[in-house]
C-alpha cells in the first residue's frame, strides 16, 4: 500500500530528525547542533572554510582543574561540522565557518551572550571557557531561537 511512498520513508530514515523531518541528509540540522571538545587545536582544510575569523569582545576563561580545551566543534547528528573554534593562550576566540552562514551578523548576540554567561571568568572544564563560547554559538545558529543584537 505505500509503495509510492519509498523516497518519503527513505528520507525520514536518514534525516535528522528534531519536529519536521530534514529533506537534504548533505545539509546540516542547525535546530540540533552538538558541541565536542577537543584538547587538540584543529584546523580545518582551507578548501572547507567558508569564512575564518576573530570573535572580538569574546574570550574564553582557561580551565585551573582540567586540561584546557583548544577547540570546540559544532555538528550536527551525522557529524556535518559546522564550526569549529578555537581559544588562543590569552582566550580569544577564533572561528573556522564550514557553512554558508551568515556568520558575522551572529556575533553581536555571541558576545552578549559569553558576556551575560561569564565565559571569560568560568573555569569550570565541561561548562566554562570554551564551551561556554560554543554554546553561545550553538544558540545563535539555531533557527528556531531568535536572535537579536
Amino acid at each position: 500500500m505505500l509503495l509510492g511512498n519509498t523516497s518519503l520513508a527513505e528520507n525520514l530514515l536518514h534525516s535528522s530528525y528534531k519536529g519536521a523531518a530534514k529533506v537534504d541528509p548533505d545539509t546540516p540540522n542547525l535546530t540540533s547542533l552538538n558541541v565536542r571538545m577537543s584538547h587538540q587545536a584543529i584546523e580545518a582544510p582551507e578548501g572547507l572554510v567558508k569564512e575564518s575569523m576573530d570573535l572580538p569582545g569574546v574570550r574564553a576563561a582557561r580551565s585551573m582543574i582540567a586540561p584546557t580545551p583548544k577547540a570546540a566543534i559544532l555538528e550536527d547528528d551525522n557529524h556535518h561540522r559546522v564550526v569549529i573554534l578555537s581559544a588562543s593562550e590569552e582566550g580569544q576566540i577564533h572561528a573556522q565557518v564550514l557553512e554558508d552562514l551568515d556568520f558575522s551578523q551572529k556575533i553581536p548576540f555571541i558576545a552578549a551572550c559569553a558576556d551575560q554567561r561569564g565565559c571569560a571568568f568560568n573555569r569550570q572544564p565541561v561548562t566554562g571557557g570554551l564551551a561556554c563560547v560554543a554554546i553561545c554559538v550553538q544558540q545563535a545558529l539555531d533557527p528556531e531561537h531568535e536572535v537579536a543584537p
